[in-house]
């Protein structure tokens, strides 16, 4: 590409793919991954019907959104049937969320914690966070998921991934990220843990 890969481009002249593509060459994404076509339709509507079940839960500190809690053996198994077997992970965590992102939900720049369940053997330690999108946000709508520099409010952006129905973004716990600020678009995902 242009050195320093400061041109500016038109927004109709297929850049827009950029938003569901990880740049490879970018320091600071190593391990992110933004991954689509894996799962099928019925799976996510079952995922609809799932989340139309739980009780929704509003309270945290850095985010504006829903949550909706549920733990699940069956569904996180399901999960990782899904994924891509040569990429190595072995276990979903069973404790997921749903979060849903009303217009002006965010989340402010944080990194993830490390969790484990009663399945993870031996104590192993969960490492890499995913949000499995379940509603399409179309491009320049806001609430894309915007990988950064650092947590801090002024870090550099390094890739925004645009939410679409059915792709899931894999990533290191301690990549550090944000929720962008959502539009008239609801941003719907569910939110969980591998290794």
């Amino acid at each position: 590409g242009v050195r320093g890969g400061m041109t500016d481009t038109d927004e109709d002249d297929g850049s827009s793919t950029s938003s569901l593509d990880v740049p490879s060459d970018v320091p600071g994404l190593e391990g992110v991954r933004y991954l689509h076509n894996l799962f099928p339709e019925e799976f996510l509507e079952e995922l609809d019907e799932i989340r139309d079940g739980l009780i929704s839960s509003s309270a945290s500190s850095n985010m504006y959104a829903n949550r909706r809690f549920l733990r699940s053996n069956e569904l996180a198994r399901k999960v990782l049937s899904y994924l891509p077997k040569e990429l190595g992970y072995t276990h979903v965590l069973s404790d997921m969320r749903f979060i849903e992102y009303p217009p002006g939900g965010h989340i402010l720049p944080h990194v993830d914690g490390v969790r484990r369940d009663q399945e993870t053997s031996s104590g192993a330690e969960s490492t890499t966070s995913f949000l499995l999108f379940t509603e399409e946000i179309p491009e320049g709508e806001g609430g894309e998921t915007e990988f950064l520099e650092s947590v801090d409010d002024d870090a550099k952006v390094l890739f925004g991934a645009r939410p679409n129905r059915g792709s899931i973004l894999l990533f290191p716990h301690g990549v550090a990220h944000r929720g962008n600020c959502v539009g008239c678009w609801p941003k719907v995902l569910l939110r969980g843990d591998l290794y």
